[in-house]
């Protein structure tokens, strides 16, 4: 046995040096040029690399291959400085993101090229390194499963045996301390680049004494009547340009109508101080524009380096382990379950940290299809440990082998029943509002509403546009109230006409009955516990106006029959009178499934508006069931 373990250690081995000498020789190799420069294909292999051997069951090799890589890059003189978030995120979301499957490299691999291409996009020698990972993504995507599992079998072999468990629990402690570190890196340079509070009164004096001395450089000085003007009759002088400047700033372009007083009869160069006039103050309004975006630019930096670091820290605690206290845990549920006859039972403990969920590995021998893991095992460990549990994964007879390996996580006990009804305003085809649902692991569901300025195909780019990124977001394990800033920030940035939307961001978990809701200018929703309806309004302004967004935020537990009722302006404004006609039905109403509540207050809005829906209007209920059964 102790052999054939250090066969396999050895063929590893020569599997690595393997990967790292062709790695080598790609970085020394140019294949052809483009636009940014000498174009190679090392991180084309690279990523091939990674997302190959975090497929299986050995996830955390990326972050130790990852940073191997690196440190041969800043060997050869090829580091760049894009390459520490780009290699070194997607190695670490690999490893720790909790998707299952291919679908875990997809965002794994896109989120850090997005960052990268968003702070380094003037780099021309940047897209041709992202191209290649998206390029080796594609190809991971296509590579036959069976060849996929060869490949991570050869490239990981004797990494799993019987110090396995203690390997890991010494990788996962390490990387949890290297993210801390990671967060404290981000958090000081949050600080950093933080914007410095200037006084905003003599800035703006200093800059109107500046255009003035500008105008009088260009047209005054050499004048005969420079005294006359800016000596005997300064104030006149300077409130007559005060009120060309005003016309300029209000996007008009001067001309001899707009003269008058002393500046009309006395000055000798009206059309040359017309002209400066329109030519300053264009360059200060662009100068003005580009400073503001600046100063956005830069506290939007500060205030995402800052929510990085407290994402990784909130990795580092879902990796950190308890060591003292799970060892004896494991080894008593082992023996209870091999003591109950589950031949070859060996139990490990996966802690989820501060927001995830606690779940139990189990391996043992192969039952033979007899379904042993659901119909013995986690009705024994839930009787054991008075949780209800479900196997939410699993691999039998995995890699050809005898033994089975699966996961057992606390049972939802709660489903959600959705129904959705969207109707555009008349005479468009296309509604302004936008929504998503899912599920966020196995035990959270989420369901975004988004009502876009305006209505048609315009209201849904931009409503459409956010729902997406705030569900990347929350799949990726960003704190809510960090997501609901980042998007604010990113409108901002990204429009720069007045372009806004509502949201309304609703989690409930599906184990507790927790439900939790974020409000940002968006219209009512209501929430029905039996013939009891609570309303929950937002005063706050949409997202995409204003620097930092102010959501209105509810916490509750919901319950067997409730509903939950989530609506956009166009259904919530019918109607001629103040009565709130949701409300009134909400009340009225008996019925508590999905499907028939939503179709009755379709109708209810129809006759509220005469017929004549002016607005985009969307209705979405949620039905709270209690789950009776067991299951994955």
């Amino acid at each position: 046995m102790e052999r054939t373990k250090q066969t396999k250690e050895r063929k590893a081995l020569t599997f690595w040096l393997l990967a790292l000498i062709i790695y080598f020789v790609l970085t020394q190799v140019v294949f052809f040029s483009g636009v940014g420069g000498p174009i190679r294909l090392n991180y084309l292999f690279l990523f091939i690399l990674l997302m190959v051997v975090s497929f299986g069951p050995n996830v955390l090799t990326s972050v130790p291959l990852g940073l191997v890589f690196l440190l041969t890059d800043l060997a050869v003189g090829q580091a760049k400085p894009w390459h520490l978030p780009w290699i070194g995120g997607s190695s670490l979301l690999m490893a720790f993101l909790p998707i299952k499957g291919r679908g875990r490299m997809v965002p794994a691999v896109l989120l850090p090229t997005v960052v990268c291409a968003v702070w380094w996009r003037s780099a021309p020698e940047l897209w041709a390194d992202l191209g290649q990972g998206v390029l080796a993504l594609l190809a991971f995507l296509f590579i036959p499963s069976t060849t996929r599992v060869r490949w991570e079998k050869r490239f990981t072999a004797g990494l799993v045996g019987p110090a396995a468990d203690t390997k890991r629990r010494l990788l996962w402690t390490e990387s949890a301390a290297r993210l801390r570190s990671l967060g404290a890196f981000f958090r000081e340079l949050g600080r950093t680049f933080q914007p410095v509070p200037t006084a905003d009164a003599s800035a703006g004096k200093e800059e109107a004494f500046a255009v003035f001395e500008e105008i009088a450089k260009q047209n005054c000085f050499s004048c005969p009547k420079y005294d006359l003007c800016w000596k005997e009759r300064f104030y006149q002088t300077y409130r007559e340009l005060f009120t060309l400047l005003g016309w300029v700033e209000m996007g008009v372009k001067v001309d001899f109508s707009h003269l008058k007083g002393h500046l009309a009869a006395e000055c000798t160069k009206k059309q040359s101080l017309l002209t400066t006039v329109n030519l300053v103050m264009g360059q200060e309004r662009t100068g003005h524009y580009w400073r503001r975006r600046y100063a956005e630019a830069q506290f939007f930096l500060a205030e995402r380096l800052t929510g990085v670091a407290g994402f990784l820290t909130q990795m580092a605690e879902t990796t950190a382990v308890r060591l003292d206290d799970f060892p004896e845990s494991e080894h008593k549920l082992s023996r209870t379950l091999r003591k109950a006859g589950v031949h070859g039972a060996q139990l490990s403990i996966l802690p989820g940290g501060k927001h995830g969920r606690t779940r139990l590995m189990v391996e043992k021998r192969a039952c033979g299809g007899a379904q042993e893991c659901r119909l013995v095992v986690a009705p024994l460990l839930a009787k054991t440990l008075g949780w209800r549990l479900a196997v939410t994964s699993g691999e039998c007879g995995r890699k050809g082998e005898d033994q089975c390996l699966f996961c057992l996580a606390p049972e939802p006990g709660y489903t959600v029943r959705t129904a959705v009804v969207q109707v555009p305003k008349k005479g468009n085809q296309v509604s302004g509002d936008s929504f998503r649902m899912r599920m966020i692991r196995d035990d959270l569901f989420l369901a975004l509403l988004g009502d876009g300025m305006g209505v048609g195909k315009a209201a849904a780019r931009i409503s459409r546009a956010a729902i997406k990124l705030m569900e990347d977001m929350l799949v990726a394990g960003f704190e809510k109230s960090f997501a609901l800033q980042s998007l604010n920030s990113l409108l901002l940035l990204a429009t720069p006409e007045e372009e806004f939307t509502t949201m309304d961001l609703f989690l409930f978990d599906r184990i507790t009955g927790e439900v939790e809701l974020f409000k940002v200018g968006s219209a009512p929703t209501y929430v029905k516990k039996h013939r009891e309806v609570q309303v929950i309004r937002s005063a706050s302004l949409p997202i995409g106006i204003v620097p930092k967004v102010d959501p209105e935020y509810y916490r509750d537990f919901l319950d067997d029959g409730d509903l939950v009722v989530m609506v956009s302006d166009g259904a919530a404004t019918l109607g001629t009178t103040q009565e709130d006609w949701l409300l009134k039905a909400l009340k009225r109403s008996s019925e508590n499934a999905a499907e028939s509540l939503s179709q009755y207050l379709l109708e209810l809005a129809r006759i509220e508006a005469d017929g004549d829906i002016n607005d985009d209007l969307s209705i979405i209920v949620l039905q709270i069931e209690s789950s009776g059964r067991c299951g994955a």
